[in-house]
């Protein structure tokens, strides 16, 4: 709300430094909110990527302690044989 001078009756003039620094405490709030959301964030992916590659680890030893399984046989391989054998014992 403007001011009025007493001594003149006109309107007090206000300093561009008083609005200024209403402005930078603005901005500097602000600053300070994006630098601890910054952090928060970056905190957040470092604990993840530890968590990942920790688990990429624990994944390949147990496969690695793991036997391997057979492969099988597809359905291909497995009729060719039986066909042989009808063909010699007919």
């Amino acid at each position: 709300m403007a001011k009025i001078d007493e001594k003149t009756g006109f309107f007090k003039t206000t300093s561009p430094a008083g609005r200024a620094s209403k402005a930078d405490q603005i901005t500097e709030t602000v600053r300070g909110i994006i630098a601890d959301e910054n952090k928060t964030r970056s905190a957040k992916t470092e604990r993840l990527k530890a968590l990942r590659l920790e688990k990429e680890a624990a994944e390949a030893a147990a496969k690695e302690a793991a036997p391997e399984k057979p492969k099988r046989k597809s359905a291909k391989a497995k009729a060719e044989p039986e066909a042989e054998v009808e063909d010699t014992g007919a």
